[in-house]
């Protein structure tokens, strides 16, 4: 087992946020915490377990950990072809201030289906907006890291950056989607279609042929939207647990 620190996650809540992984229930766990509890003085903890593992996520609440999200890890392949996108919209890499500046405002108000978002413990941040500022600092991150990108996707004709899209490059021919979205007034209008479209036809002249991503499964829009209308398929699926101090 491994508890590291989360950079981005503490910033934001000015306390010590662990990630635990490789939980094994035939280890001492009271001991293993105790001493990330010496070391660390963690405010939260949360942990990932697949989800056919109920006798270690079980045994995880035995330990004071709660359920706070139900997440899928989706598969697709790329196309060897570009997908014909009937748009006034294009699909290009933020490089100005500016827009990274609307594209950080646009992370920071569409996301409403993560743990950070529902998780009853922030209610104690209510004059904050947690999971809005935890997303703004992932897309800093992704403009800022080597290996990830951020596109925004622009009205041609108004010239309006109406939604964006981040992924990371792990292999040649291997990418992770990250975040992506379109502004809430446009949802349920289509370009959550055309951005994620546009988006595959970039990851192409990449070079890349297959992806992954991870998806809340309380996210139903987004689930329909890349299971049944972009092909993606389920290869996983993981309960994510958390502990507060």
């Amino acid at each position: 087992m491994e508890a590291r620190p989360n950079e981005i996650d503490s910033e934001i809540l000015k306390g010590t946020v662990l990630d635990i992984s490789g939980f094994d229930s035939t280890l001492d766990f009271r001991s293993f915490e105790d001493r990330c509890i010496r070391t660390y003085e963690p405010i939260y903890a949360t942990c990932k377990i697949p989800a056919e593992q109920i006798d270690e996520i079980h045994n995880l609440e035995g330990h004071g950990f709660r359920f706070v999200e139900f997440q899928m890890q989706l598969r697709g392949t790329v196309a060897k072809e570009d997908t014909p996108v009937d748009s006034d919209h294009s699909y290009v890499t933020v490089q100005s201030e500016q827009d990274i500046a609307v594209v950080l405002d646009i992370a920071s108000s569409i996301f409403e289906h993560d743990r950070y978002s529902r998780d009853p413990f922030f209610k104690q941040y209510a004059d904050r907006n947690i999971a809005g500022e935890r997303y703004r600092r992932y897309v800093r991150k992704s403009v800022e890291a080597d290996d990830e990108f951020v596109y925004k996707l622009v009205n041609n004709k108004s010239g309006e950056i109406v939604g964006f899209g981040t992924h990371r490059v792990v292999t040649p021919d291997q990418a992770l989607l990250l975040l992506g979205g379109v502004r809430n007034e446009y949802k349920s209008s289509g370009l959550g279609v055309i951005n994620d479209r546009l988006g595959m036809n970039e990851l192409r002249r990449k070079g890349v042929k297959w992806f992954y991503t991870h998806v809340s499964a309380s996210n139903y829009p987004i689930i329909n939207l890349e299971v049944r209308g972009m092909g993606f398929r389920l290869v996983r699926a993981f309960v994510v647990l958390r502990k507060t101090y």
